[in-house]
Formats: C-alpha cells, sequence, structure tokens
C-alpha cells in the first residue's frame, strides 16, 4: 500500500519537483564513497585519460540519470499517447519498413540506454508494423505486472524469454491467414545484460571485454529475421530520440554464428561513447 501511494505521489509531482530531488540525491551519491566506488571504477577503467574531476562529473551525471529513469518510469505510466511521443520520437522508420518488406520479423537489438522504456511507444509511430518486447521471465509479481502493464501500454506485446518460439510462430500464422493488422513484427531486445553460463559471450568493448547474451541472435537466425539496432539519445531530461540503424556485420554471418552480436556491441560502444552517462550498467561490475 505505501508503494503504491508513494508511485501515486509521484506520478502527479511536476517533472521540475522531481528532477531537482534527484539532482540532489545524485550529488549526496557522488560524494559517498560506499556508494560511488562501483560506477566510478568502471568510468576509471574505460576513460583512462580523464581526470578525477571529470570522472566525478561522470559518476555524478550517471547517478542522476539512473534516478531520472525511476522517475520517468512512473511518469510515463500517466502520459498520454501524444505525451509519449513528444517525450521519444523515431528516426529513420523507413528502415524498419524495408526490413518488414524482406523479412516480416525484424530483431531490434537495444541497451539499457536511459529511458529504454519508452521503446515500447514505437506502435504509436507507425500503423502496420507491431511490436514484441523480450522480457526476462520472472516470477510471477504486482510488480511485474505493474511493468508489463506499463510495456504494453501503447500496443508492444510482452514475450518472456523462457518461451518466445510459440508466440512468434502463432504471429507468424494470424499473418499468413490475414487474422492480424500487421503486415510484420518488430521484436525487441535488451542483448547488455550479464549472460547465464550457457549464453555466453565475450565481445571487444571499450578496449575490454563486455559479456553479451546471444539467445536473441540464435532465434532470429532460426527465424530468418532482419537485424537492426535502436541508437538511443537524450536530448534532455526525459526527452528522448531513437534513430534505428541498419546492421552490416564485419564478419560474414553465413561463416560466424555471432556476427551480429559482435556488430551490435560495436554499435553499442558508439552509443555509449557518444553519452557515456546514460548507459545504466556502470553501476555493475562489467569492466
Amino acid at each position: 500500500m505505501i508503494v503504491l501511494f508513494l508511485l501515486k505521489v509521484i506520478s502527479h509531482t511536476p517533472f521540475f519537483i522531481l528532477y531537482s530531488i534527484s539532482t540532489f540525491l545524485s550529488f549526496i551519491l557522488t560524494l559517498l564513497p560506499c556508494t560511488k566506488y562501483v560506477a566510478k571504477r568502471n568510468f576509471y577503467r574505460v576513460f583512462v585519460n580523464k581526470s578525477n574531476f571529470q570522472l566525478n562529473i561522470l559518476t555524478f551525471k550517471f547517478f542522476r540519470n539512473f534516478i531520472d529513469y525511476f522517475i520517468e518510469l512512473v511518469k510515463i505510466s500517466n502520459f498520454s499517447e501524444n505525451q509519449i511521443k513528444k517525450h521519444c520520437q523515431f528516426k529513420n522508420v523507413e528502415l524498419i519498413e524495408r526490413l518488414v518488406n524482406e523479412h516480416q520479423f525484424v530483431l531490434c537489438f537495444g541497451a539499457h540506454m536511459v529511458n529504454y522504456e519508452m521503446l515500447t511507444s514505437f506502435p504509436l509511430h507507425t500503423k502496420n508494423i507491431g511490436m514484441c518486447h523480450l522480457y526476462l521471465a520472472a516470477p510471477p509479481s504486482k510488480a511485474l505486472d505493474w511493468m508489463l502493464n506499463l510495456r504494453g501500454k501503447y500496443g508492444a506485446i510482452n514475450i518472456p524469454t523462457n518461451n518466445p518460439l510459440r508466440p512468434i510462430l502463432e504471429l507468424r500464422n494470424r499473418i499468413r491467414s490475414g487474422e492480424d493488422k500487421h503486415k510484420g513484427y518488430v521484436w525487441g531486445s535488451l542483448s547488455d545484460m550479464d549472460p547465464k553460463r550457457d549464453d555466453h559471450h565475450a565481445v571487444p568493448f571499450l578496449n575490454h571485454k563486455l559479456e553479451v547474451k546471444t539467445g536473441a541472435e540464435k532465434l532470429a537466425r532460426r527465424l530468418n529475421m532482419g537485424f537492426c539496432y535502436a541508437h538511443m539519445r537524450k536530448v534532455k531530461r526525459g526527452y528522448y530520440e531513437v534513430t534505428f540503424k541498419e546492421m552490416k556485420p564485419q564478419r560474414d554471418p553465413a561463416e560466424y554464428e555471432f556476427a551480429y552480436t559482435d556488430e551490435f556491441v560495436r554499435l553499442l560502444e558508439i552509443n555509449v561513447k557518444e553519452q557515456p552517462e546514460i548507459w545504466m550498467q556502470w553501476g555493475g561490475y562489467r569492466f
């Protein structure tokens, strides 16, 4: 009850007040050695030429974005379609149109860039292409239900990663029979998470090795999907821009089974270098 009350209070509090609180808390977190250690350590190991002051600024911006993420997560639960379209805009939708025409299904690699939750508003920007979101399966809970309702608010379909094949085949059959109003679907997958032991692949990333998931590529190859990457950029607090980028693997996909996963990491590195403070994975021991 307390959590629900707090969520309701946050959802009705103006952004400028919430962002002011976020800035203050981020400043405190940056000062405390026990909270800043991991993030600053990661920045130090990657950006070796930055001064201590620059590393502290990066750490502060990371914490501010991290807190902003949760604020925006609650706020967008009350957004109208017009509001979410203003806060998250999509570019190069033509690429998705072409890939859907060629493959029907498209795997769109993404990353935990603030605010990746707004990616699920993509169905509002196209009439004949649907969207499915692959999420990490977890035991039923009110928190999970709330998150899935939020992600499905604008038309995206939530698909658990532990059993994605059946829903995909059902959608394909619906499209072929004419029962589905869409001519194809984009499948969103955040693949920069720590992989399980049986899903392990290390790729060069920011002069280190990044362990990423490979299950999405395996599934997409099996179903002859197209591939693209969602490059996310923060325009200003609360406003984001997503540009779809075509994936052109540097190694031949016919000869190398992780060609698209490696290309995803290459594009992710470009994305992170552009705005390192919006990548949420700095908070864990990744380097």
